[in-house]
């Protein structure tokens, strides 16, 4: 299965949890690959006909596929 690199933006009301919004994300599938605290963010990569399931879990906010940008 293919898979995508992912952004994944955390709400303000789950911000000072980022530890326990990792694990959620690791248990539906995702690999991460950075987890950056303070701006609420945490990257990484999974099967894309999984990344659906990772707006389902409570707060998380937004999730976005990475895309590359040349110049």
């Amino acid at each position: 299965m293919d898979k995508v690199r992912v952004n994944i933006t955390i709400d303000d009301a789950h911000a000072d949890q980022m530890d326990q919004m990792a694990e959620q994300l690791k248990g539906a599938g995702l690999e991460i690959e950075q987890t950056l605290s303070t701006l609420g963010i945490v990257t990484g990569s999974i099967e894309k006909d999984k990344v659906s399931a990772l707006s389902e879990i409570t707060g998380v906010e937004a999730v976005e596929e990475d895309r590359a940008v040349g110049l």
